[in-house]
């Protein structure tokens, strides 16, 4: 009988300890978004004065409001005031000198409530416990009220978790499988890692039945985006998730913007972007003439597919990029619709390695690497095809646009849609192969190719023209100026003397030697140059007009006609 009490003891004592069992929330009256407006610095995460009240709002209505003031003890704010004002809230105050409050409740989650600033209006979070010390800084988007289901607004569970890593200064949010409803953008603080559990694309074919990636947070609307990056936002990664839009109208997978103070060291590792107007959109805001960074970033592994404008669009200032092992599949260009892998009006350093794209056979996608301007661009071991072009530079002709101080490097890639340049550049490619109606480039390009082939191989294509039975000749590189050298004549530390391999060579065939008429000559050169005159007479010494053209050597401080 003595054991039975006992075992009656302990069952009793174990039903009424929860009942009694407090969580502590603690935070700062915190805000986080990413305003457009500002006329000066306006970090993402900012701080409303701990003097505003704040209001606990009940979210269990089956038992009772239950709150108090956490008291004292170490890290803790013991001046905060907590006072119930009905059987469903409270009103708070945090501490006036630490900036901090806390207070306890019976209860896994509250709503707070209180004003933002002039930016961002009224503020609503759900905020949970972090009572373990083994998981505190780890976070799970379920304990915020989300769903996942489809159907519900997930919207202020994901606002609440990036609240809660910015009260923390960084944090890891954990999205299980689930189907995650965003309404609204939800801006993103510094030191916030967002992972789920993985990064297919829905409807990929895995199999014979394709399905919707079960990991996926999914825009509903038009005209906003998913994540937004603002100012003073650092060491930010979003991994193993799909981003999905039901709109491809003004929306985007992650806007970045801002004016003043920059953003930087961005990674997205294994993340798909699907149905966007653009997948990744970072601009500069008109307050500063879009002189804003968004920089460090690194995209990892990551799949763009079927996104109405771009992949990824990029107008910041000096932004450095690296794209790496990442997928493009681009819906068919068409009116109102530029279908481009990615775009960029300007950029700082920018990597392209190992990344492949395209569109369909019948269904052309639009453009492959779209620039403006950019200071170096390197291209490694890519490739893309069914595209209207590979590579376009300048398209709207900017007179300012392009200089030969930075290089673009092609390096063991292929690309056979047209590569288009209308601006002065210098390219280096080695290693790599075109179609031979590839290149478009006018006279301001100057080319450095070694092992290059600017035709597929005679059996397949065809090298002397287009296509096997094929009458058109290939235009090659069109006008640029193809040269093989390691500078140009006044670059090398003793001017004129540059390691110097040859220009515009054709082996197998006589050497062909540059081109001008007599009142082109210089008036000066080295004793020894070697040109043809295209109006000297023969056997004239100085080189005399008139003739039908005759080889002009410098020899003795005069032009020799031979």
């Amino acid at each position: 009988m003595k054991l039975k009490l006992v075992l009656f003891a302990v069952v009793l004592a174990s039903a009424v300890i929860p009942a009694f069992s407090q969580n502590r929330f603690e935070g700062y009256n915190v805000v986080v978004e990413a305003p457009k407006d500002q006329k000066q610095a306006v970090c993402a995460v900012r701080y409303v004065p701990p003097t505003t009240a704040i209001t606990i709002t009940d979210l269990d209505t089956k038992t009772p409001l239950n709150v108090s003031s956490c008291g004292g003890g170490e890290n803790l704010a013991p001046r905060t005031t907590v006072s119930k004002t009905n059987a469903t809230s409270a009103r708070m105050q945090a501490d006036g000198t630490a900036a901090r409050w806390c207070f306890q409740g019976e209860d896994k989650a509250y709503r707070i409530s209180y004003q933002g600033d002039r930016t961002s209006g009224p503020i609503t979070y759900n905020i949970v416990p972090n009572n373990d010390a083994r998981t505190r800084g780890f976070y799970n988007i379920r304990d915020f009220g989300a769903a996942g289901d489809g159907q519900t607004d997930d919207t202020i569970a994901f606002r609440s978790a990036m609240a809660a890593i910015a009260i923390n200064n960084g944090g890891t949010l954990t999205i299980p499988n689930g189907d995650y409803i965003i309404t609204g953008p939800v801006a993103l603080p510094s030191g916030a890692i967002i992972q789920g559990t993985n990064g297919l694309h829905s409807l990929a074919s895995t199999s014979d039945l394709t399905r919707p990636n079960p990991s996926r947070l999914r825009l509903r609307g038009t005209n906003t985006a998913l994540f937004r990056v603002g100012e003073c936002v650092e060491n930010v990664t979003i991994r193993d998730i799909e981003l999905i839009a039901d709109s491809n109208v003004g929306t985007s997978g992650v806007e970045a913007y801002g004016a003043y103070h920059s953003a930087q060291g961005f990674n997205f590792d294994r993340v798909s972007f699907q149905g966007f107007n653009r997948g990744i959109n970072a601009y500069g805001l008109p307050q500063t003439a879009l002189q804003w960074q968004f920089d460090y970033v690194k995209i990892n592994a990551c799949r763009f597919v079927f996104n109405r404008d771009a992949g990824l669009y990029i107008d910041t200032r000096n932004t450095d990029w690296r794209i790496s092992s990442s997928l493009f599949i681009n819906p068919k260009k068409g009116p109102g619709q530029n279908a481009n892998s990615m775009h960029i009006e300007r950029a700082g350093m920018f990597l392209v390695q190992d990344t492949f794209g395209g569109g369909f056979g019948g269904a052309l996608g639009g453009t492959f690497l779209n620039i403006l301007d950019s200071g170096t661009l390197t291209i490694i071991g890519s490739q893309t095809e069914y595209m209207t072009n590979s590579i376009v530079y300048n398209e709207v002709e900017n007179p300012y646009a392009g200089d030969y101080s930075y290089p673009i490097a092609i390096i063991n890639s292929i690309f056979a849609d047209p590569i288009v340049f209308k601006a002065r550049r210098t390219i280096v490619s080695t290693g790599s192969s075109y179609g031979g109606n590839t290149w478009k480039a006018d006279e301001r390009v100057r080319i450095y190719s070694t092992g290059d082939r600017f035709c597929y191989d005679g059996n397949i294509l065809g090298c002397g023209v287009l296509g096997v039975g094929s009458k058109t000749p290939n235009n090659q590189f069109d006008r640029a100026t193809v040269v093989m050298m390691t500078g140009q004549p006044k670059d090398g530390s003793v001017e004129g003397h540059p390691t110097l391999f040859g220009t515009d060579v054709k082996f197998n065939t006589p050497i062909q030697l540059p081109q001008m008429p007599i009142n082109t000559l210089p008036q000066r050169a080295q004793n020894g140059s070697f040109t043809y005159c295209t109006d000297c007479r023969r056997n004239t010494t100085p080189c005399q007009s008139g003739g039908t053209g005759a080889p002009a050597m410098f020899a003795g401080d005069k032009w020799s006609c031979l």
